[in-house]
């Protein structure tokens, strides 16, 4: 275990501050400098937990920085709570695993998730689901353990209930998702993981547990107890602080909003077709045996487990109108167990049908060393070499269709930044340049010594495409919206292109000028979108 997370976090690690910031992190950076002026209400429709984090890592970094004379960056110091807490994740996946199977499995289950490039992913952005899928998994074991407990041992009972109590507070104290609650009692309603013994009390959560959950809530976030945080997430939840709608998937604009549930949004195969492109093939092919298996025994609580939480993850998920790929973090522990569940089986399937050779256990070994190759190996060496744009990864698969489906997802505003140097470098004063991430262009004209640029919104609806002036477009593919798809048509076909943002050969962003004068590049990425 202690390897895998050292190499899991070097993982994670690798390259944190080599991207720059995305739009959703510019608003965790604003946020953690209200938290030091004392206002708390700031990016309030998510919790405080995490950007408490945030802002003790950007302090550190800054600390740091002027005592040593290091050079960690913003990029770095946000995304590093998450990356150091993604690695760690492996501890609770593995004690869950194992209280559900066993321990080779559990270790199994550790190992995907600590190698896995999805995982990793995700793990690597500043947003909220690493940190509630940390306390999500210790929730379940937690109470999953106070289940198995002897209840004449109401002490140890006690214990293991009160802390799940307080990892559920603190996972809804991560990001407002407590439906992960009601699943675990859902679960627990049908299935009894171990045979009540004769006599025994009929299990019952106790109130306590529901009040020492609050209480690790409202520690973790006294912020929700604010007025003024209850306003905006009313205005939030009622979609009226939208300022563009729409996700681009392949060449189709579709909405993406709650209010378009189940069949008026997204489509419903948007999940199961980013596992099937960015999914290592040989951990989709053993998760698709462990789901198989664990549909001929649902009835037993560890394959009962895995069936129940894919289930009730990827149907509601689906018929969700608004879908984002980074929602899949928390599936992916299920995924990974059912995995891990494929692999064993196939290990003890194999040596049971070649027993007859298999005198001396060389047969399990050898297959048990094919499969780690197969699926934490070869997937480690590919997410090293995938570093530090490791959302670009697509398996065999999906390798012809890499940013194609899901250019926003797996771009994340990368590259984002040097368009904008391209920018603060040839403009003349006072210019304007024209984005979709006001909060990135505001903070890296700063870094950048150019203050002077002015910003602008291409969907706002005040905002026209002008025919000659000192103006910048920088226009994201996977930012396409139905506010702007007009606008970026018509200055894609009355401006130049002056620069193109390149990662890995792919093109992230592309700058187009309205200066009288501009000179189209002659330099284009390999793969232009």
């Amino acid at each position: 275990m202690a390897v895998m997370i050292v190499i899991g976090a070097g993982l994670r690690l690798k390259g944190l501050g080599a991207v720059g910031f995305a739009e959703d992190e510019i608003n965790k950076v604003e946020a953690a400098r209200a938290y030091d002026r004392g206002d708390f209400t700031a990016n309030a429709e998510h919790p405080m937990l995490m950007k408490l984090l945030i802002d003790l890592s950007l302090r550190g970094a800054r600390g740091c920085n002027s005592m040593f004379a290091s050079a960690i960056s913003d990029e770095a110091a946000l995304r590093f709570p998450n990356a150091l807490v993604g690695a760690l994740t492996a501890i609770p996946l593995c004690l869950l695993t194992a209280a559900l199977f066993d321990l080779s499995t559990g270790l199994w289950a550790a190992a995907l998730w600590s190698f896995g490039i999805t995982a990793i992913t995700f793990n690597r952005i500043g947003k909220e689901d690493t940190l509630m899928v940390f306390f999500m998994l210790f929730a379940f074991y937690l109470f999953i353990q106070a289940k198995l407990a002897d209840r004449n041992k109401t002490k140890l009972l006690d214990r293991f209930r009160n802390l799940s109590g307080v990892s559920f507070g603190l996972m809804m104290a991560s990001k407002y998702f407590p439906h992960y609650l009601g699943l675990n009692m859902l679960y627990h309603h049908n299935y009894s993981v171990r045979p009540r013994k004769e006599g025994e009390a009929r299990w019952k959560t106790p109130l306590s547990f529901f009040l020492l959950m609050a209480l690790a809530f409202l520690i973790a976030n006294p912020a929700i107890l604010l007025p003024k945080v209850w306003e905006y997430l009313n205005a939030y939840s009622g979609e009226k602080l939208l300022t563009h709608t729409g996700y681009l998937l392949g060449d189709h604009l579709y909405k993406n909003n709650i209010s378009r549930s189940p069949f008026w949004a997204t489509p419903l195969y948007f999940y199961l077709l980013w596992l099937a492109i960015k999914v290592p093939v040989a951990v989709l092919v053993t998760c698709l045996i462990g789901f198989i298996v664990g549909l001929r025994r649902w009835r037993e609580p560890g394959p009962g487990f895995v069936v129940f939480m894919i289930l009730f993850w990827i149907v509601p998920y689906s018929l969700m109108g608004a879908k984002w790929p980074r929602y899949l973090l928390s599936l992916m522990p299920f995924v990974y167990m059912s995995a891990a569940v494929g692999i064993v089986l196939l290990i003890r399937w194999t040596a049971s049908a070649l027993s007859r050779w298999n005198a001396r256990g060389w047969i399990s070994g050898v297959v048990t060393g094919l499969l780690l190759l197969a699926t934490v190996v070869m997937p480690a060496l590919t997410a090293y070499g995938s570093a530090p744009h490791y959302g670009l990864y697509s398996n065999m698969i999906g390798d012809p269709y890499t940013t194609y489906f899901f250019p926003h997802d797996e771009f994340y505003d990368d590259g984002l930044n040097e368009a904008i140097h391209f920018v603060c470098l040839n403009a003349p004063p006072n210019a304007t340049i024209v984005t979709e991430t006001p909060g990135v262009v505001r903070y890296y004209t700063e870094k950048f010594g150019r203050k002077d640029l002015q910003s602008q919104v291409l969907s706002d609806p005040d905002f026209t495409v002008p025919n000659q002036a000192a103006v910048y477009f920088v226009l994201q593919r996977g930012r396409t919206y139905f506010e702007n798809r007009d606008k970026m048509k018509q200055v894609r076909e009355q401006f130049p292109v002056v620069y193109a943002s390149c990662v890995r050969d792919f093109t992230a962003a592309e700058v187009y000028s309205a200066q009288p004068g501009a000179i189209a590049t002659t330099e284009h990425c390999v793969h232009p979108q």
